[in-house]
């Protein structure tokens, strides 16, 4: 299954971990919430990837 970029993602898929994360008390000028969930998303995929290549390893040896 192709990863889809996070950048290319509407805002709503992010909603679940919104909600985990969210703090709508934030003083900063840029979406901290938003650059966070991206982050967070490149990094879940980056971790299922590496679960898949380990899983591939496994069955080669």
């Amino acid at each position: 299954m192709p990863m889809i970029d996070p950048l290319d993602k509407p805002r709503e898929a992010f909603d679940d971990l919104s909600a985990k994360i969210s703090q709508p008390d934030s003083p900063v000028g840029i979406d901290p919430l938003l650059t966070h969930l991206i982050i967070i998303d490149y990094l879940r995929q980056i971790s299922e990837r590496l679960t898949a290549i380990e899983g591939q390893l496994q069955e080669k040896r």
